[in-house]
């Protein structure tokens, strides 16, 4: 069989890959092929899927099809990889907005979960957006009210998101990165106290790095708010730090295991919003920083209980 026969059957068996495989099951494509010369062009349009409950974490579209691409390029030969069939995969996401901000201008006004696509990713997120607070439009990160979820979780988790978008959840720090990488953010983060009191902390700028950077706590900006002060700034320019990747600044142990959490950790926090919602004893009365529990160290003291709920807002700055 000559190289040119052989490029043709290749062609067709990627397509009917293509077509058939488990990528095609989540989402509506339309798949089209042109040819010319020696080369066919496989062109796949992803319509908007059906909105549904939960968190997506960020994952690349069309690995099937790239590893196509190295099968018949190991068949043909490298050297020949101009005759595999599959040159160009153009991947179109349909009126999807970028953020919470992006649907409230939209006119789309009422709180709730929505898709949107972060710059960078391509494939869609669900989120929960709150419509009314501060202008609306914000993209909520972290919820927690009634310690449904356990937040004790392995690095794996924390990069992907867990939890449900109707309780407790957190949305994935590959899904914030790519929010806050994109665009210049600002955080909201708004607590209640053991006593039902509210208080809230705002920031100018929010951004955190990627994997490869730890998920750095890259920027924060200026505190405001009436939470008694500033507990999230002893943590800037801290890597993100789970009980089974210890990136944090404690040389003496892992922060998160202390902790039961996951968290920007220093040496250990002086906030700590996915730590453990009961109310333990400190593990010495000596280092209040080291000790388990959901705080704001401004408004939680240690002659006082733990926090009782939190949420962690952020949206794109005009």
């Amino acid at each position: 069989m000559g190289l040119k026969e052989m490029y043709y059957n290749l062609s067709i068996v990627f397509l009917l890959l293509a077509s058939s495989s488990a990528f095609t099951q989540d989402n509506n494509l339309g798949i089209t092929q042109t040819q010319d010369n020696n080369k066919i062009t496989l062109t796949i349009q992803i319509q908007k899927p059906n909105s549904h409950e939960g968190i997506r974490g960020a994952t690349i579209l069309g690995n099937g099809i790239s590893n196509s691409v190295e099968v018949c390029q190991h068949l043909v030969g490298v050297s020949k990889g101009d005759y595999c069939p599959i040159t160009e995969t153009k991947v179109t996401n349909l009126n999807i907005p970028g953020s919470c901000q992006e649907i409230y201008r939209n006119g789309k006004t009422i709180s709730g979960t929505y898709e949107i696509l972060p710059t960078g990713q391509t494939k869609p997120v669900t989120v929960l957006c709150d419509m009314e607070i501060e202008g609306g439009g914000w993209t909520i990160i972290q919820k927690r009210f009634d310690g449904s979820v356990d937040f004790y979780r392995p690095w794996r988790d924390y990069k992907f998101g867990f939890g449900n978008l109707k309780g407790e959840f957190w949305l994935g720090l590959e899904n914030i990165h790519h929010l806050t990488s994109s665009k210049s953010n600002e955080l909201l983060i708004e607590v209640t106290d053991h006593n039902l009191l509210n208080y809230y902390a705002r920031y100018p700028v929010f951004e955190i790095g990627s994997e490869y950077q730890g998920y750095k706590l890259k920027t924060l900006g200026s505190y405001s708010g009436n939470s008694s002060g500033d507990s999230m700034i002893y943590h800037l320019s801290q890597r993100f730090t789970t009980f089974d990747q210890d990136q944090d600044s404690w040389s003496e142990g892992n922060c998160a295991k202390f902790s039961h959490g996951g968290w920007w950790y220093n040496n250990c926090y002086s906030s700590n919003l996915n730590g453990s919602p009961r109310n333990i004893p400190h593990i010495s009365p000596k280092d209040t920083s080291k000790r388990y529990g959901m705080n704001w160290d401004k408004i939680t003291t240690p002659s006082q209980s733990h926090l009782y709920g939190t949420r962690m807002l952020i949206r794109p700055k005009l």
